[in-house]
């Protein structure tokens, strides 16, 4: 994606997280993941604009779905989302890769997946502004992590409406 600048190192530009095949109800959903007792990585994906930016607003749109695999039981997921800052910084020996703390965005949310039926899913969105005082700057990795109570009667995607907006300024020479 072309990064879109206003006014000199200015950035600002929307970042979609999940990338889906052409569908034909129009819901594309990233690969599925299937969450059981141990915490999996739904969706990982490294947003990086291709220099850094000093965040002054990070803003986010996303949408998680959870389907139910089993008609035997009615699944029961917890799961969140975090960041983990993964940026390049001028140093006085020249550029140095910082590789940051993984920082929780979410509270940790307990969803039930639908009732006793194959194939229902539970489908949620969370948005707004994320505060970037421990978030400093992007690049960035943006994970969503779930975990069942049983093993394998969950699946879980991301939609492809979800999104990460970054605005900032680039840091000159990186």
């Amino acid at each position: 994606m072309k990064p879109q600048m206003s006014r000199e190192g200015w950035f600002d530009e929307i970042f979609p997280l999940a990338d889906g095949l052409i569908a034909t109800d129009g819901v594309q959903l990233s690969a599925v993941a299937t969450v059981g007792t141990t915490a999996v990585n739904i969706l990982q994906k490294r947003i990086d604009p291709g220099f850094t930016v000093a965040l002054n607003k990070l803003q986010v749109g996303l949408t998680q779905r959870f389907t139910n695999l089993n008609a035997s039981f009615a699944g029961s997921i917890s799961y969140y989302w975090t960041v983990k800052p993964v940026y390049t910084e001028m140093s006085g020996s020249g550029k140095r890769l910082v590789s940051g703390t993984t920082i929780g965005i979410t509270p940790t949310y307990a969803v039930g997946v639908a009732t006793l039926v194959s194939g229902s899913y539970s489908e949620d969105t969370l948005s707004g502004y994320i505060p970037v005082g421990s978030i400093p700057y992007a690049p960035f990795e943006f994970t969503l992590i779930a975990l069942g109570i049983q093993a394998a009667i969950v699946t879980g995607q991301v939609k492809n409406s979800s999104f990460v907006r970054l605005v900032g300024n680039i840091v000159p020479g990186t």
